[in-house]
């Protein structure tokens, strides 16, 4: 599904979360460590003058997120994009395959 103003690799990576939500029924572990690996290790991918916080929302929404998992999600954009640092807990050296697109 696609969301207006979200460049392809990370509207495809927020598709895969998606197919693995629905797969374990919520967002779990594993992709929470995915998520917070790839926004510390590929910055720009998530910079804000490629991915806005309402396009993100909205596709968090589509993927089959939570209300919860959305705002949490959401606040580790704002985060990244902010210049702060997440700490995924098991999944340090994730990346997603797709390399950022201008």
């Amino acid at each position: 599904m696609s969301s207006p103003g979200l460049p392809p690799d990370v509207e495809a990576f927020m598709d895969f979360i998606g197919q693995n939500i629905e797969l374990s029924g919520g967002l779990v572990w594993n992709e929470r460590d995915r998520l917070k690996s790839d926004m510390m290790l590929v910055r720009h991918r998530w910079s804000p003058s490629r991915v806005s916080v309402d396009a993100f929302r909205s596709k968090c929404e589509d993927v089959g997120m939570s209300p919860e998992d959305v705002a949490e999600v959401v606040d580790w954009l704002r985060r990244a994009q902010a210049g702060r640092q997440l700490r995924p807990q098991h999944i340090k050296d994730f990346r997603w395959h797709q390399d950022p697109t201008p």
